[in-house]
Order: C-alpha cells, then structure tokens, then sequence
C-alpha cells in the first residue's frame, strides 16, 4: 500500500509498506481521504527543516536527555543516535474517513463497509489501509461525504477547545488565528448561539470567518483591543480560543488584552506559553490548555485497549466529540465543505506538504485533502495462533548451511539499532522481515538490507528461506512465536523476556527440550568481555561467592506498554532478568530461591513496579542481590557489579571499566566504549546455528526465566519463593 512518511529533516516521501495488521480492538479501514492539519503538521515539517541547533532551542528538553546519554554512552554511538533519529521516516496525518475492511474480534458496534472517520497520530495516518482503535472511530452518516468526514478529527480539535471554554448561548467567544481549526470553530460556535468574533493577522482568513457566522472579524492590529470592546460594550469577550500558530506569545498578549474581567483563555495553537503576571492577576483571568480533541487522548487505556469513560462522568470523549461532528453535519448545522481546498492524490503528497512550508501567498487556507485509489481490499494474512498449526519445515536439523539465513520478526529500535546490525557483521543473510509498523519493515528492508518483506509473522516462520527467526516483539507475543517458528523446525533467537507467565515458559521449554532446533535468549552481558574477564578471575576452590548488583534504570514515561501486565509484564520480567542472567552466570549454579520487594507509583500495577531489591540463593551456597531502581538521578552510571569469593574482589563498573583486586595483585581494565556482549552474543548464536552446539544450555535459560517470575511472585506474595527444575 502507498502510504506518507516524513523523516525529522522535513523530507516527506510516498512509500510501498505493508498494510497493517488488525488487532482484536481495531479496524482496518481503507482510507478514501485524509486531511492534512496545516497547523500541526505544518509545525512539525516547519521544525524538522530546522538546524539542529534551531531544534534545541524548540525542545530543550530533548536537548538535555542527548546530553545525558553523550555521558553515558559516549560522544560518537550519540551522535550515531541522533543521525539515525533525524534519518527515521514515521508516519504522519491524524485525520481520515473510509470504510472498514476488517473488524477486531473484540470489536462491536461496527461492521465491514461502515463508512467511518478516523482520529489519532499513528493511527488514521497518510495511508491507504489504516488500523484504528475503536474509540477513534466514528460512523458516518449517510449523506455525508467522505471528503468533509475526513476533517472530523480536526474538528474535534475545535469543538474539544469549545468545551473547555464553556461557551454558552449568547456568550461572545473571541477566536486569535483563522486557520483551520479556528475556521471551523467559528461555525460551531455561530451554531451554538455565540456571539463569535474572529481575529488574525490574514485579512484573507478573517474575510472567511465573516462569511462563516462571525459577528465581528478583525485584522489584529496595535488597535484590536479597541475594536473588541467597541462591539463587546466596553467589557471585551468572555473567552477566547487560541487557534494561532506562532513564534512568540503575542496571540496570548492579544486574548489576555480583550478578555473581559474573569475571563477565560483557552490555548489550542502552537503558542509559546508566557504571559505576564499582570495581566492574568488584574483580571482574574483563568488559562487552560486545550489537548487536542477531547478526553481520552494519550490515555493508554481508552485509545489503544478500548475502556470507555462512562458518560454519567466523562460527557464528550475523543469519540463522542467526533461523533457530535458527524451528527452536526447530518442535520445541517454544521457544513465543512467549503473548507476544502484541493484534493489531491497521495502520489502528489510531497507538493501538498511544500505548500505548507512555502511562500506566504503559496499556504493553504482551507483544507488540503490527500485522495486514495477505491480498488483496495483487505490483506489476506495467515493466522497465528496456539491453535492454527502451520507447516513443519525441515524439523529435526541441527546444523544450517553459512551463511544463516535469518528471518525477523519485530524491526523495532532496538533490533534495527542494535540487534540486526550485528547479526550483519557476524555474516547472517538478512532474508525477510515482517512485524511492527508498515513503515518500520520497510525501512528495515531498505535501510538495513533485508531481501524481502513479509505480511505477517506467520509467512515468516513458514519462509523455507529462513533458517532462524529473530523475535523481536514486544514482550506479550515471545512466547508464542517461538513455539511457532520450532515447530516449523527453525532455529530461534528470541528477544528477553522468553515468556510472561509459567504456563508460557513451560510450553517453550518443552518443545525446545523435545527438539534439535536451537533456542537463545537475549541476555547479552554474559557475553560482555569484562563481564567474562571478571568470572574466569573469581573461580575459586569453593566455588562460592557473593555479589551486588546495582542498576540505576530510570523511569519510563506514565503510561509506558512496558507496564501493561497483558502486553510488557512490567520492567521485572522485561530487563530485571539480565541481572539475574548475570549473576546465574558469576555463580555457574542454578538459582534455587528468590525473595524480593519494591515499590512503586499507585499508577503502576504490583507486578510491574520498577524499584526492587532481590535476593538469590545459589544452589552451590553463593548469594547474589540485584537493587534495581527507576528513582534517582539520571546523571548515575546504569550499572555497578561487586562481587567477592576468597581473598579475591572484583568490580565492574557499568561495562566501561574493570577492577580485580586479589593477593599481590591488581588489574583494571577498561574501555571508552561501553560493550553489553551483544556482537559476541550473535556470533555465538550464529556459531550455534551452524554446528548445532547452543551457545547456552536450555537449563540454565529456563532456571533464570523462572527465578524472574519468582521474582514477580515474591513481591505480589511477600514471601521467598523456592524453584523447581523445568527440564
């Protein structure tokens, strides 16, 4: 499918991806337009053409996190980082209509070739086959034509910032900037009984806005406060929306100078937000920022897991707002479709985009409008699941020819960052990919080599090019497609964590123990130099030790999939069983209890809380502790390993730098660049593949995916949880 991408130097290019699946609480739609926000996104294009240092003084916040991480990792991978950020196409739009083609087994309400509107970046994209969640998704009525339908989003966004200035009958609601969105809300408000005055510094734009229902329009001038209070009595408005999209905070200084006494602003624009004390206190006036359009949005729970708030309680929603759209237009009140500008095909996106970013004169005023071939019909995909059973390949091989032949599922950031790279210079063949985003398998395809993409995960594994699945999904699916690529026989190195739940584990361990297909788990510091250094120096007669472990993790933003139970499992089970994969591998004996304790914000489930202090027990009488911690300051090394057997001590300090102190003897080692084993772990995965050997055994991956799900049980139980052997 053809679909718009935009990279963070403002190229925009037309692609061929793949569609995107359906998940059980989506649609899949063909689009048959989608609009273009002239205001978001063209901020956005205006600032990715930017320099880089431009861009700093926008987001000094991003700034900061690239200096933090130029400490941490060094100057040179930072800068690697921030070219290859800059050099990542992602999708763009957030505003379509089109008729579903597909509906989510957990959908209801809708069937295939409802006509819909569609909200939401990352969802209702710039793409001729979209996946939405159902609560950004709305019917359109019949009449209603998919052109204005398209805009529904966008308008939402107007009707959003409505609400929260809480106009009323009657009422005289200002609008600073006549663009789209400002457009639109000035019809909302004329049909709502407003008494609606429009102001912009675009004569063109406030012409418009009279045409539209406004009572008043004005050029904003040295002299535009003046002018209000002539048609307001003397008492200036009592709100104002700010539709604006500027450099400085003058829209701001314009509504706070013709808002009456306790009156309201409410900022929807891109507007630097600095307003002096004066003119807020003199007036008593109240602020508030308008996020985008309506409650729901960014909320996790209702945008992408489909919980609705009740109405009693939350009155307009994300979807209720689009829906109210959609009924104002059937009945007549509410007409967009002299908004539209010009329509154009998809193909013709990158001149839709230069006239946002071009000469004055050359902007749109209305609605540019990207239109979609009507001859799309929906992917067929095999399924994949526990019970679809797909074609053994040549199961019961050991060795694979070199070069391995890999398959990847999942080309996420970290696989394409970290993982494929050094399968590349370990002499893999990149054969197909499938998996994450349309735009993110083909930019793994195109930009890191691989020959072919694929639907689906399930055309990976039964690929008989593909000797050896790479899973790199997010957490919830590890399980199962393992199973599903060494039941077709392939060797399979899967991404941390191996399962979620016990029931998981014990199914993969089974097959992979029943089997001559190789499984690898990525727990990569085993493979780290200094962390193998630091064993072969510790060996001792009595074989034990103690050891520390101190991880500085840093928190993840609210809301993170990470911390959803049925998705991430939480950060113990995602990256605590590194540590404990390290330690197993210091002891060189399986782990035979655990205790464990944390805390963590009420937001975060029991499980997935992320500062927690773990006790090991070794079978061999070694003793381990892992203090993992999201609280602190982020100027701190990530990580810190002591450990102790003997008269010997040796310190590892965050991958960087190694010290063995021992009788007559210190050595320290080290390196400017920070090395987690992650080449080593490859190559042995790949070594394993060609001659049949795994690079770890079997017992010792399923002795440590178990201790780190005793690690979730001790703290959701309080008591130390004893193991049991899985093979």
């Amino acid at each position: 499918m053809r679909q718009v991408l935009q990279d963070r130097n403002g190229l925009t290019v037309v692609r061929d991806v793949p569609a995107p699946l359906c998940p059980a609480g989506s649609l899949l739609v063909h689009n048959a337009f989608s609009a273009i926000s002239s205001g978001t996104e063209g901020a956005r294009t205006a600032l990715s053409k930017k320099s880089l240092l431009a861009k700093a003084r926008e987001r000094p916040d991003l700034a900061r996190q690239v200096l933090d991480r130029a400490r941490s990792e060094g100057i040179r991978a930072t800068r690697e980082a921030v070219k290859r950020k800059l050099r990542e196409a992602t999708s763009v739009g957030y505003s379509s209509a089109g008729t579903v083609l597909e509906v989510g087994h957990a959908v209801s309400g809708f069937d295939v070739g409802d006509a819909v509107a569609c909200a939401g970046g990352g969802h209702a994209n710039h793409a001729e086959i979209v996946s939405v969640p159902t609560n950004l998704c709305a019917k359109v009525p019949e009449g209603i034509s998919l052109e204005t339908a398209s805009m529904t989003a966008i308008a939402s966004i107007a009707l959003h910032a409505i609400h929260l200035a809480d106009a009323r009958v009657g009422e005289r609601i200002a609008l600073v900037g006549c663009g789209l969105v400002g457009q639109i809300a000035v019809r909302l408000l004329h049909a709502a009984g407003v008494d609606v005055i429009a102001l912009d510094i675009d004569p063109t734009r406030v012409g418009r806005a009279g045409e539209a229902g406004a009572s008043a329009a004005f050029v904003v001038d040295r002299d535009v406060d003046r002018r209000v209070r002539g048609v307001t009595q003397g008492h200036g408005v009592d709100a104002t929306i700010v539709t604006a999209a500027a450099t400085s905070n003058d829209p701001l200084i314009t509504a706070a100078e013709i808002s009456r006494d306790r009156g309201a602003i409410v900022l929807v624009g891109d507007v630097p937000i600095d307003l002096p004390r004066s003119l807020l206190y003199e007036k008593e006036l109240s602020f508030r920022v308008s996020r985008s359009y309506g409650p729901g949005r960014y909320d996790r729970s209702y945008e992408e897991l489909g919980l609705d708030y009740p109405i009693g309680y939350v009155r307009w929603t994300e979807k209720r707002n689009m829906e109210a759209i959609l009924n104002l237009e059937e009945s007549g009140r509410l007409d967009l479709s002299d908004l539209v500008e010009e329509v154009v095909s998809v193909e013709e996106a990158v001149r839709a985009y230069d006239r946002l970013s071009g000469a004055t004169q050359e902007r749109p005023h209305g609605a540019l409008l990207l239109a979609y071939a009507d001859n799309i019909e929906a992917p067929h995909r095999e399924a994949l699941s526990l019970d679809a059973p797909i074609p053994t390949g040549r199961a019961g091989t050991v060795a694979r020819p070199t070069p391995v032949r890999i398959g990847l599922i999942g080309p996420g950031s970290f696989a394409s960052r970290v993982l494929i790279p050094a399968f590349v210079r370990a002499g893999a063949q990149l054969e197909i990919v499938a998996g994450g985003s349309g735009p993110s398998a083909e930019a793994a395809s195109r930009e890191l080599g691989f020959s072919r993409i694929a639907p689906d995960a399930a055309a990976v594994i039964s690929d008989e090019d593909v000797d050896a699945i790479v899973v790199a999904t997010r957490h919830a699916t590890h399980a199962e497609l393992s199973i599903r690529a060494l039941e077709a026989g392939k060797h399979v190195f899967c991404e941390k964590p191996l399962a979620l739940t016990r029931e998981q584990l014990e199914a993969v361990v089974a097959l992979a123990a029943g089997g001559r297909a190789i499984l690898a788990v990525g727990f990569n510091r085993r493979f780290a130099p200094l962390l193998r250094e630091l064993r072969e120096f510790l060996a001792a007669p009595t074989g034990q030790l103690a050891a520390s472990y101190r991880v500085s993790a840093g928190r993840l933003e609210k809301g993170h999939w990470i911390y959803e139970l049925d998705e991430g499992g939480g950060r113990i089970l995602g990256e605590v069983c590194h540590f404990i994969d390290a330690l197993r591998f210091l002891a060189g004996a399986d782990i035979h209890r655990v205790h464990a304790t944390a805390y963590g914000g009420p937001q975060v489930p029991l499980q997935a809380r992320d500062n927690v202090a773990v006790n090991l027990a070794f079978e061999d009488g070694s003793i381990g502790t892992i203090l993992y911690v999201a609280d602190g300051s982020p100027s701190v090394a990530k990580e810190r390993l002591e450990a102790f057997t003997d008269d010997r001590t040796a310190i590892l300090d965050d991958y960087r730098a190694l010290q063995l102190l021992g009788p007559g003897r210190t050595r320290k080692a080290g390196s400017r660049r920070r090395d987690k084993g992650h080449q080593q772990e490859v190559a042995a995965f790949l070594r394993a593949v060609a001659h049949g050997e795994p690079p770890v055994a079997l017992a010792e991956i399923a002795n440590v995916s178990l201790a780190t799900l005793a690690v979730v049980e001790s703290i959701r139980t309080a008591r130390p949880v004893q193991l049991e052997s899985l093979t």
